[in-house]
């Protein structure tokens, strides 16, 4: 794989790229998730539900140490067979793509629902979609600066709710551990779709400009993106308690009402306009991944064309199936488990042939 030294990612730019794709627009409804099981124990389970993605850290950089410059889409090939490998590569693909329509299902709906009513999800749609296209069209490197932005824009919307510790109160977090371990444990199951796609890893160390770094990019990724989950967690049940949450949509943007800051008047607006950024980064991330994927199964010519098919279908798909909150949950409580089974089925076994095999033909 020849691969300009300008267009390398630094471990950086690794590390929030791994960020971007777990860190979307759905970490609003997290706390909802885990404290329909685990309730006032929900910010625990967040923190076992990490072992997923620290799984999967793992195996890429087991797979990264033994080929560094190849990514899992020619290993599988490699070690399974073209005909076999591209099968697994293209379900790889679909497993990306069936994150794609809730993604923009859900911003369209705060959206329409915060800001603009009269708005069209159709607008919002092409308009995200138009943007996310562009930008994955510039190439990795740019969707690395990207990822570092908003890092910061999600920081910027994070930080300010340690304001909220005045608020809310102990007694909606206690007792700790009063839930029970079973129902902590299925919990943590329950916030795997938020850490999913960690994946992203056996597919972009390549572009890493030290491959010495690529341990260090992604546990540190891993740990960030849980110590985030665990902090949106633990503050909305702390500020809302575990009987609240469940009667709200998107539990932590209502947190967000409470932060108070003396220059701007309304925090929650602010919140919106980030997390839309926030939306575009993950859908150009989407775009290039699906592009990627399929220029290994078959060379595009014209990736243009490509764009606008992605987009039309998942449009498509996002205001037939996924129109409103109900039905966004429904389908994905189907689609997470299984896309979430496969990666992990694929990326275990490509590992274990690489074992057994010490790196030989296939």
């Amino acid at each position: 794989m020849q691969i300009e030294k300008k267009n390398l990612l630094t471990p950086n730019e690794v590390t929030f790229l791994l960020i971007g794709i777990m860190l979307d627009v759905t970490a609003a409804s997290l706390p909802n998730n885990v404290v329909e099981t685990a309730k006032q124990d929900g910010w625990i389970s967040v923190i076992i539900g990490a072992i997923y993605p620290l799984y999967v850290a793992l195996l890429a950089i087991y797979v990264s140490g033994k080929f560094p410059k190849e990514n899992i889409l020619l290993l599988s090939k490699r070690y399974i067979g073209k005909t076999f490998g591209t099968i697994l590569n293209f379900l790889f693909l679909l497993s990306f793509f069936s994150y794609f329509p809730p993604l923009i299902s859900t911003i369209g709906i705060i959206t329409r629902t915060e800001v603009m009513p009269n708005l069209t999800p159709l607008k919002i749609y092409v308009i995200l979609f138009f943007i996310g296209a562009y930008a994955a069209s510039k190439g990795i490197k740019v969707l690395g600066r990207i990822g570092s932005i908003t890092f910061c824009m999600a920081l910027g919307i994070i930080i300010p709710t340690i304001s909220i510790l005045k608020q809310g109160s102990y007694l909606n977090i206690s007792p700790v551990f009063g839930s029970g371990i079973v129902n902590i444990l299925k919990g943590s199951l329950d916030c795997v779709y938020d850490y999913s796609l960690m994946e992203l890893i056996f597919l972009i160390y390549p572009f890493i400009n030290d491959s010495s770094k690529i341990k260090a990019a992604t546990l540190k990724a891993v740990g960030i993106t849980a110590i985030i989950y665990t902090w949106i967690t633990f503050i909305t049940i702390y500020y809302m308690g575990k009987d609240i949450i469940p009667k709200t949509i998107w539990s932590f943007l209502t947190v967000t009402v409470g932060v108070k800051i003396e220059i701007i008047n309304n925090f929650t607006y602010i919140f919106i306009f980030f997390w839309i950024i926030i939306a575009i980064k993950s859908a150009a991330i989407f775009n290039y991944v699906c592009v990627f994927i399929l220029n290994d199964i078959k060379k595009i010519k014209s990736k243009r064309i490509i764009y606008v098919v992605i987009a039309v279908s998942v449009i498509i798909i996002a205001k037939t199936y996924y129109g409103d909150k109900v039905s966004l949950n429904e389908i994905t409580k189907y689609t997470s488990p299984i896309s979430t089974i496969y990666n992990l089925i694929y990326i275990t076994l490509i590992t274990i042939l690489i074992w057994i095999k010490k790196g030989g033909a296939k």
